[in-house]
């Protein structure tokens, strides 16, 4: 078969092959274009930091004079750059220069151009970048802007807005964040996040919501609140207890754990008996932590909850009143359901109990009690907490030990 048409053929490869050479050549060109700003870049950060340094060592005080050598050509890149040591590979800033830098920085004149550029610069990265120096410099005039930028259309803008109130740290600036909160529940965990750093004079603001028609808004409150710890919000804590939604309930028990009051006793025991596993196991952990030693009696019996986490926490409060759990442990250890007898064992090893024992029979100072446990738990014959613990002493002690315990395991 003859092909009529090589003319054809030949234009449509040259076609390909320039395509291909300006293809080349555009990447080439990213690629120099990319290393020369990033050496630039690189260059003025050095530059940058070498000045503040010798300003900083020679003790000269903050003046016009003495700033506007080194701060009048800065980029919000380079200041956000300084600021947060993002380009750490490049240059470090320690705190003393870091402050030297930021009260340069700050001038009326610069507040103003950040301002303008973050409301009217139509670059969308350059408009990021005066929105995070505005927060970082704490620019309080700039509030309106940067609500603004909170419910912009742009997920970036609204992004990076919510980092810049972060370094604000106002009750104005946490308001905003909350409102962002409500309209938006699926930015609450960095929102959250970022409020867990604010000074307690935001709490009013977040007892407010915790009437919210949304759950999500009512969960993530109850997760704030348990990072305060606010005593004085006890009462409202206790209704988000009593929350339709589980989770809700859950995290209003572990922020009445956390609170540590025994006025939450009654609440607390009232989850113990949840539908909801979360809440259960979060009772379990928050009545440890409110009644301590006294508690094992209130949940022991959970040892036999359907959910392993209940029994996990369960575990945990044995671990940390191991003194207390001790006669329940023994009444587990000659029982015939192996899930308590397991779990007696793991919380005799994570506190140290077994290897207390073990030192006592060494030294020959073992009470009748101790010698009575260490015979439950061979006979239970989940040995490998005792296994471990003996594993732990120098070969001379281990055999001595398992001398002692055939010893006193004659029968």
């Amino acid at each position: 078969m003859f092909n009529y048409h090589t003319d054809i053929i030949w234009a449509i490869n040259a076609v390909l092959l320039a395509i291909a050479v300006l293809t080349g050549f555009v990447i080439f060109f990213t690629a120099f274009v990319k290393d020369l700003l990033w050496e630039r870049r690189r260059k003025a950060l050095l530059n940058i930091k070498k000045d503040v340094y010798e300003l900083v060592i020679s003790g000269q005080g903050i003046s016009k004079g003495v700033c506007y050598p080194v701060v009048a050509d800065i980029t919000p890149q380079q200041f956000i750059d300084i600021e947060t040591n993002r380009r750490i590979d490049i240059a470090f800033f320690n705190e003393s220069e870091q402050q030297f830098f930021k009260k340069c920085f700050i001038t009326p004149e610069r507040i103003t151009s950040l301002e303008n550029t973050a409301k009217n610069s139509r670059n969308k990265w350059r408009k990021i970048e005066a929105i995070l120096s505005l927060g970082y410099i704490k620019a309080g005039e700039a509030m309106g802007i940067l609500e603004e930028a909170l419910f912009s259309k742009d997920k970036d803008i609204v992004y990076f807005a919510i980092i810049s109130l972060g370094q604000m740290k106002t009750v104005e600036a946490a308001r905003m964040l909350l409102k962002v909160l409500t309209k938006d529940p699926a930015s609450s965990y960095k929102i959250v996040s970022i409020l867990q750093d604010y000074p307690k004079e935001i709490l009013d603001d977040v007892v407010k919501l915790i009437d919210y028609h949304d759950p999500m808004v009512r969960y993530w409150m109850a997760v704030l609140l348990s990072k305060f710890a606010p005593a004085q919000y006890i009462k409202n804590i206790e209704k988000l207890a009593h929350d339709s939604s589980p989770d809700v309930r859950a995290a209003a028990c572990k922020c009445l754990g956390n609170i540590g009051s025994t006025d939450a006793r009654e609440t607390l025991m009232i989850c113990l008996k949840d539908d909801n596993w979360q809440v259960r196991r979060e009772a379990v952990l928050g009545l440890s932590k409110t009644m301590k030693a006294a508690v094992m009696p209130q949940i022991i019996e959970l040892i036999n909850d359907a959910s392993w986490s209940v029994v996990d926490a369960v575990k945990e409060a044995m671990t940390d009143n191991i003194d207390a759990s001790l006669p329940y442990i023994e009444r587990f250890l000659t029982a015939a359901d192996e899930i308590p007898k397991k779990y007696s064992i793991y919380a005799l090893q994570d506190s140290g109990y077994l290897d207390k024992l073990l030192d006592e029979l060494l030294s020959g100072k073992v009470e009748s009690r101790a010698i009575n446990l260490l015979k439950s738990v061979v006979r239970s014959k989940t040995h490998y907490g005792l296994d471990a613990a003996i594993a732990r002493l120098d070969p001379a002690r281990q055999e001595k030990a398992l001398e002692m315990l055939i010893e006193i395991q004659k029968d």
